[in-house]
């Protein structure tokens, strides 16, 4: 009752909105980013879009200018085209080009700063961490067009965006301008993150662009369902994280952007078919499986050549230890692979069946001895 009560009397609609249509949007364009393997571009743009804050800031001398968003936007989207023409027209690989082109914009700003603007103070800590039990409901203006723009942009050009993300030359030849999708996403990636910058911080605007559709990413391989997903663990974690920022009186931003970190481990440890856990069990019982396959065709082999499997032969022959050797041969007689007759080995017809199985299925040959 203490952490309802907490939650209850703290609880301001207008900050929970603000985070839940910042995360949506963010999370929105997080699947195509990730898919088309330029999700650390906004990574880059963080850092670059300081340069086209303070280009605009010395041209209009006013803080609270829109033009700083313009600037600011319009740096991110150059800093993509350039990340683009060098990785393209290069041996340099696309993280190299985003190491170059965000550190020498972000050093350029400071340059900048430091010769015309010394006078203006940078928050670093606002910058990252957004404060946004700060914010004004006005916030609202600019994220709600945002977040109407991407997700049309994503209804609309759906098609287009499957297509061009997976197969960039089909999209030319079926008459869709891959470069203008291309552009497209990246200019509403800029303005997205820029925007997200301004209200929440830099670190959960990078969370929430690609944690939720990473997640989203482990859980399934449709498109459609990880675009659902990715807008659904964003909106959970964004609660989530408000909730605890509200009831342990911490920064709400770091919160959302821990919360989806955890539920990104949750998942790669424990998602039932791709889990680290699920493929480390895989992997064991995998394992025991080929060396019931090794048995079986060893058995196979001497009987082919008419030979006899007494158990201390095989045994000296597999070369394994006696701890494997009786846990394989316990299992192959329990399955039915394989019976003991007088300390003779003589594989079934149902062990047979099973070794052509694995056979064909793994492309592997008898002649093992």
């Amino acid at each position: 009752m203490h952490f309802i009560d907490t939650i209850v009397n703290s609880f301001e609609i207008d900050i929970f909105l603000i985070l839940i249509f910042c995360s949506l949007s963010l999370a929105n364009l997080g699947v195509f980013l990730i898919l088309k393997k330029v999700s650390m571009v906004i990574d880059a743009i963080s850092h670059s879009v300081l340069l086209g804050i303070v280009i605009a800031y010395l041209i209009v001398k006013d803080l609270n200018s829109p033009f700083l968003i313009i600037g600011a936007t319009l740096i991110g989207i150059l800093t993509f085209y350039l990340i683009e023409l060098i990785s393209k027209n290069s041996k340099i690989s696309k993280d190299s080009a985003i190491g170059i082109i965000f550190t020498f914009f972000f050093s350029l700003a400071i340059i900048i700063i430091s010769i015309y603007i010394r006078d203006i103070h940078i928050d670093t800590d606002a910058a990252l961490l957004g404060h946004i039990e700060l914010a004004h409901i006005s916030q609202l203006y600019k994220i709600i067009p945002i977040l109407i723009l991407s997700l049309c942009f994503v209804v609309i050009f759906y098609k287009e965006l499957k297509i061009f993300i997976f197969d960039p030359s089909l999209a030319n030849i079926l008459g869709f301008s891959s470069l203008f999708i291309n552009y497209a996403l990246m200019t509403l990636t800029s303005l997205t993150a820029v925007i997200s910058f301004d209200v929440v911080g830099t670190i959960m605007a990078i969370v929430c662009m690609i944690g939720p559709a990473a997640t989203a990413i482990l859980l399934t391989k449709r498109l459609s369902i990880a675009w659902g997903l990715s807008l659904w663990i964003s909106f959970v974690s964004t609660s989530l994280g408000y909730y605890l920022g509200i009831y342990f009186d911490l920064p709400v931003s770091g919160l959302i952007s821990v919360v989806i970190l955890f539920i990104f481990l949750i998942v790669l440890y424990f998602e039932p078919k791709n889990g680290i856990i699920a493929k480390i069990i895989k992997h064991y019982l995998y394992k025991k499986s080929f060396l019931i396959i090794i048995l079986l065709m060893h058995l196979e082999n001497h009987f082919q050549q008419n030979k006899k499997n007494y158990i201390n032969d095989v045994k000296k022959d597999l070369k394994w230890s006696s701890e494997r050797y009786k846990t394989c041969l316990k299992k192959a007689i329990k399955l039915g692979y394989i019976i003991n007759k007088n300390t003779e080995l003589i594989i079934t017809d149902y062990g047979r069946k099973y070794l052509y199985q694995k056979n064909q299925k793994f492309g592997l040959s008898h002649n093992l001895d």
